[in-house]
């Protein structure tokens, strides 16, 4: 793993924030969580705009899809940090 791993929680906070300015609607719902000691997840509510734009929001873990949409993230990340995305969603 890389030396500077596990980045902290505030580190992680604000990578979730950042990465999530502009979408959603706070003030319809926001919720944190910090997860083992490794991740921080960020969750918010959709604007209206969004929810008409994307639908309605279905489990898509151990799908085709949920292993593609695991691969672009992946593919996103530094190198360094590629590594450290584990494909945790069963297979069907």
């Amino acid at each position: 793993m890389d030396p500077g791993w596990p980045a902290s929680r505030d580190f992680l906070r604000t990578q979730a924030f950042d990465a999530l300015s502009g979408a959603g609607d706070a003030t319809c719902g926001e919720w944190e969580e910090w997860s083992s000691g490794q991740a921080f997840h960020l969750r918010r509510r959709l604007t209206v705009i969004e929810q008409t734009l994307v639908g309605d929001a279905c489990d898509i873990r151990g799908t085709p899809e949920a292993h593609t949409r695991l691969a672009a993230t992946r593919a996103a990340l530094p190198l360094a940090y590629r590594g450290l995305v584990r494909d945790d969603t069963p297979t069907p």
